[in-house]
């Protein structure tokens, strides 16, 4: 799509899954290099709408001599997004002679299934709850339905 065509500008920013806006400071950054911002940002909102919209993600933009642009996102890495998917729960455990109050961390199913099709688009689930899995265990983090 953009063979011959020389690379102007290189911007790495770090923006907020699903809610870039044209405004400032994001159309003034991007205004200066001469993109088109609301394309951008109907782009980049298209193309993480699956993720949570607390997920913060570096993103390298290549602005081209014709004012045309690409962009990807850094991949990142799956215990910072389960960190950011925890949730702390506190459980009564019998004790000897009481109950006791335990605090445990968890992340819903849903989250997790949403978070493996994003970070893991070609492989197949099983492998990729295999990973997960053994993620979260090393975290001592349970899953919740």
């Amino acid at each position: 799509m953009f063979e011959g065509l020389e690379i102007k500008h290189k911007k790495t920013l770090y923006l907020q899954s699903q809610s870039v806006e044209a405004a400032p400071p994001l159309g003034t950054i991007l205004g200066n290099l001469g993109v088109n911002t609301v394309k951008f940002c109907e782009e980049f909102n298209k193309q993480t709408s699956k993720l949570p919209s607390y997920f913060v993600i570096r993103v390298f933009i290549s602005v081209y001599e014709n004012r045309t642009f690409s962009f990807f996102s850094d991949d990142f890495s799956l215990t910072y997004a389960i960190k950011a998917l925890k949730f702390s729960k506190v459980i009564k455990i019998w004790h000897f002679d009481r109950f006791n109050d335990k605090t445990i961390f968890c992340v819903r199913l849903s989250d997790l299934l949403i978070l493996l099709l994003f970070k893991f688009p070609g492989r197949s689930l099983r492998e990729s709850f295999l990973v997960i899995f053994g993620v979260l265990r090393s975290m001592k983090i349970l899953v919740e339905k």
